[in-house]
């Protein structure tokens, strides 16, 4: 039996290690705005639970039980968000709030029924793949903050485990930064200053820590 907090710690490893970051307590402690000795506490917990393991880096693993937990949760969660933002026309800033809410109330069999309505989404509205839908993606991504000046990229994915991720996706929406859109990476200012980046006609600036939230490809 699972806890909402253990759920939640397990839907925000699930998602930084399917982006190939390294999952440690500092940047669990900034995800859920939660003290690192809190994290502390509920990593030894989950451990003990067999949720999660730690390696001799300290860095945080999902065990088979716990990656089977939060790939169920990410699944029902993502599809979820798709059918708000596609069927009820929910806005894509708002719909991760509003799934969070959702996915734990209906049952098993209801939730099949609304997949196989939608036609099974391999992604949700902000890219990121739906587990059990998805096949595995060969397209090398990266961090919009990881780009040079010059580079010619299209948006794959925008991470939803940012603190004020609706706040974020709102600001990105609004300037168009969303996937499937292509950008050209005008100008890398210099000190971790932000990014100016050109989406058809219209210019914007991003700083680094919002692109930081933003996965992309290269543009063919």
């Amino acid at each position: 039996m699972t806890t909402p907090t253990t759920e939640s710690y397990l839907e925000i490893i699930f998602m930084l290690a399917g982006e190939g970051q390294p999952v440690i307590g500092a940047r669990l402690a900034d995800a859920l705005r939660v003290s690192r000795p809190t994290v502390t506490a509920t990593l030894k917990r989950m451990v003990r639970d067999g949720f999660v393991k730690l390696d001799d880096h300290k860095e945080i693993r999902l065990t088979p039980k716990g990656q089977a937990i939060a790939e169920h949760l990410q699944r029902r969660h993502r599809v979820v968000e798709r059918w708000l933002t596609d069927i009820l026309g929910f806005d894509w800033a708002k719909s991760d709030a509003e799934a969070h809410k959702l996915e734990h109330a209906m049952s098993d069999k209801v939730f099949e029924l609304l997949n196989k309505q939608l036609g099974y989404p391999t992604t949700c509205p902000h890219g990121n793949p739906i587990p059990g839908n998805a096949r595995a993606s060969r397209d090398q991504l990266t961090q919009l903050s990881a780009t040079r000046a010059g580079a010619r990229v299209i948006v794959a994915r925008i991470s939803e485990y940012a603190e004020n991720v609706g706040e974020l996706l709102e600001y990105l929406g609004a300037h168009g930064i969303v996937p499937g859109a292509h950008i050209s990476v005008v100008e890398i200012a210099p000190l971790q200053g932000p990014l100016t980046l050109r989406l058809g006609n219209q210019v914007a600036s991003l700083s680094r820590e919002v692109a930081d939230f933003v996965w992309v490809k290269r543009a063919k």
